[in-house]
């Protein structure tokens, strides 16, 4: 079983599609595609410079003022490992992958309506690759969290509905991975 949030859960789908043994999936955010336009670009030969250039730096950052978000958070990244996020992306996450995934799987995002959605991973991409599976659909199960607000669903720093994300997970463990689960003792 493999729970992954974001680019964890690009790393969990090609796992699952190169070893079948791999008993399901749980998604929290996963990241097909990145929500942004021009992410494309990147890959792209001068992608590198052009990134440089609208950041006018060699680094992406993403601080907030929250000290607990800073103290948790790898907040400031090289722009070059994104140029290697977007050719892992574009030569994974593609429908021959997810054919092969043959497990359970859910698949957990933020998304309240076109305005107000992930702003990191495109939920398009991840409604389109839960389509392409080739787990049987009673063994699959996509679900908004429209309260959560952000891209970090099962992180209750971010989150805004982490009630709603463990309870999704939980019916998912019982129901469809047939696990007898325990409550919660960490709070």
């Amino acid at each position: 079983m493999q729970l992954a949030t974001s680019t964890g859960g690009t790393l969990a789908l090609q796992l699952a599609a190169a070893y079948p043994e791999i008993a399901g999936l749980v998604l929290y955010s996963p990241n097909i595609e990145i929500n942004d336009p021009n992410a494309w670009l990147l890959n792209d030969p001068w992608g590198l410079q052009i990134a440089r250039l609208v950041k006018k730096s060699n680094l992406n950052t993403a601080a907030r003022g929250d000290s607990i978000y800073n103290q948790f958070w790898n907040h400031t990244y090289r722009l070059e490992a994104t140029v290697q996020l977007e050719a892992l992306l574009e030569t994974t996450m593609l429908p021959a992958t997810f054919q092969q995934i043959k497990q359970p799987v859910l698949s957990l995002f933020y998304y309240k309506n076109e305005k107000e959605q992930d702003p990191v991973v495109k939920v398009s991409a991840i409604k389109k690759m839960m389509g392409q599976l080739g787990t049987t659909e009673n063994l699959k199960k996509s679900v908004a969290i429209p309260e959560a607000g952000n891209h970090v669903l099962a992180s209750p720093i971010q989150s805004k509905d982490i009630q709603s994300v463990e309870k999704e997970t939980g019916l998912f463990l019982q129901e469809v991975m047939k696990l007898p689960l325990q409550p919660a003792h960490y709070r």
